[in-house]
């Protein structure tokens, strides 16, 4: 690589731009892919909960009652066999409305 320097050092400004055009597709800066963030299953967002709540009740009241949640939960209607997955911003979610939530059932 170092030999190639050189012969573009001592080249034309002509030749330089040659050369640049050559390997610009070469050079161009690689995209980096999102992390994609990690979805929890019910049995760990049971966990991370801040009242200890049923599956079923997560599932089927939690999500129900406010509807805004469901932007957080994928999966919520696919029926059986389809594993809920919910996204971790929904228990930011929670804490912000901790007192909206109707935890009684």
């Amino acid at each position: 690589m170092g030999a190639l320097l050189e012969l573009v050092k001592d080249s034309s400004p002509e030749d330089r731009q040659a050369v640049a055009e050559f390997l610009k597709p070469y050079l161009q800066p690689v995209e980096i892919k999102p992390k994609v963030e990690h979805l929890l299953t019910v049995k760990e967002f049971q966990k991370q909960l801040p009242v200890r709540k049923r599956a079923d009740w997560i599932r089927n009241d939690l999500f129900c009652q406010n509807p805004e949640l469901k932007q957080f939960a994928f999966n919520l209607n696919a029926g059986k066999g389809h594993k809920l997955k919910i996204s971790p911003k929904a228990l930011d979610w929670i804490a912000d409305h901790a007192d909206e939530i109707n935890w009684k059932g």
